[in-house]
Formats: C-alpha cells, sequence, structure tokens
C-alpha cells in the first residue's frame, strides 16, 4: 500500500542510491532513486514508487542534502507530495552517479551478462561451454561496453557479436524428451523448467511424467548429470532431432 503519499523521511538511505534531478527555470529538484528499477520505470515497466524510491524527500541538493521546501513543490509542481511529483522527475530527469556508483553499477551488469552468456553459450568446436573467464577475458579483448541501465537480453546480442570475433561462440539448442518417475517428479520437473522451456508435457497414470524441453545445447550435459543425480539413473532423456 503506498500510504499517503506525503514527504517523510521513513527510508534508510543506502549506498546504492543515485540522484536524479530535473531543472525547473532556476530551480532544481533531486531524488533519491534504485537505479536498476528508476531506469525500467522510465522505459515503461510497471514499479511501485515505494521501490524505487530510496528516500521519500525531495532535495534541492541531495548530495549535500539540502532539501526542497513544501512551498518551492508546491508553487512549482501543483503539491509537495513526492508520489505524485517523483514520476515526472523518474520519467524526464537527468541520473546524476558519481564515478564509483557508475563503476559498481557497471561491474554489476558486467557480472550478469558474462554469466547470462556462459549459461546459453558454447564452443561449437569443443560442444562445452565457455568459462566465465574465459568470457570475460574476451569481452575485455574486444573492448565491450556494458550500459549499467539497459537490461542484460538487449546487449546480450550485440556483444556475442563482439565476441565472435576473439573466440568461437555458439547459441545452438536442442529439444530433449525427458521422462521421470513418479517418485522423482517433483524435484526433476524444476530442474527441468529451470534448463529451459518445457514445450509439451504428460502426466501418466503412474505418476510419471514426460515433456519435451528446448535448452541451450551448453546446458545440456548439465540437466543429463543433475537428473541421473537425482533418480539414481531411473531418468529417461532422448534427443528430438
Amino acid at each position: 500500500m503506498m500510504g499517503s503519499g506525503k514527504k517523510s523521511g521513513e527510508k534508510w538511505l543506502d549506498l546504492d542510491a543515485v540522484v536524479v534531478g530535473i531543472q525547473k527555470g532556476h530551480l532544481r529538484f533531486e531524488i533519491f532513486v534504485d537505479p536498476d528499477l528508476a531506469f525500467e520505470y522510465r522505459r515503461g515497466e510497471d514499479i511501485p514508487l515505494e521501490e524505487i524510491l530510496k528516500s521519500y524527500e525531495i532535495y534541492e541538493d541531495a548530495r549535500r542534502g539540502e532539501k526542497a521546501s513544501d512551498d518551492l513543490a508546491e508553487d512549482t509542481f501543483g503539491t509537495s507530495e513526492i508520489f505524485q511529483i517523483a514520476p515526472e522527475i523518474i520519467k524526464h530527469g537527468e541520473f546524476k552517479l558519481t564515478h564509483e556508483q557508475r563503476t559498481h553499477l557497471v561491474e554489476e551488469k558486467t557480472a550478469e551478462i558474462i554469466h547470462n552468456i556462459a549459461k546459453r553459450a558454447m564452443n561449437p568446436k569443443t560442444g562445452h561451454p565457455h568459462p566465465p573467464d574465459r568470457i570475460a577475458q574476451a569481452m575485455e579483448e574486444a573492448k565491450v561496453r556494458v550500459d549499467p541501465f539497459i537490461k542484460v537480453e538487449e546487449q546480450v546480442p550485440g556483444i556475442v557479436k563482439a565476441l565472435r570475433v576473439i573466440i568461437p561462440i555458439s547459441f545452438e539448442s536442442v529439444k530433449l524428451r525427458v521422462t521421470l518417475p513418479a517418485a522423482h517428479t517433483g524435484k526433476g520437473y524444476n530442474l527441468v523448467a529451470e534448463a529451459g522451456v518445457i514445450k509439451s508435457e504428460t502426466w501418466e497414470k503412474d505418476g510419471s511424467w514426460t515433456g519435451v524441453v528446448e535448452l541451450p545445447a551448453a546446458q545440456r550435459q548439465e540437466l543429463y548429470d543433475n537428473l541421473n543425480k537425482l533418480t539414481k539413473g531411473q531418468v529417461r532423456i532422448e534427443v528430438i532431432r
């Protein structure tokens, strides 16, 4: 629940908070936000403001802790309530990052991108996944620039294109038909669902489960190993051509 929506300082400010500011004539208004959530909100995602805002205050200078008066906010926005003012600042304002914050956000996003690629891609020459360290090294060699505010899924295609100049890399997928014995359908189903996309499934009268799953080829061996370990070799897996 959003509550009254009035300005209050009832939120602890953490180190990941960044400033978004907007200029209104000779006046400036700033707020502290979660950078990732704020940018997603700016791009049209429906995210509660309580999750985005890191402080329920409006500032003239957030870094110095100089708060904007209610009268100034009222004169400028027609209200002094943070939940009515924040959307305009987030959607039309300017993100102000310190060097340390930008470095931190880039490092976080880079780690997410490396994990995403390592999980899905493989070396087509060997059929094995590329280790995360090799992907990180290739990104450095290719001088890849990571944008801390753009979603991982949107950056990966361009980054993979750059990596192909450095390392052989493929995003081939494979379809498997998996049959789990009744005693292992609970955990087994979760393993299959986490590995890929279940295209079809059938529950048999004896409680066993058969499903067709599409997953990155690089993850096939890991799924084999996990299911065989879980079922003690009682799982049936076949590749669908």
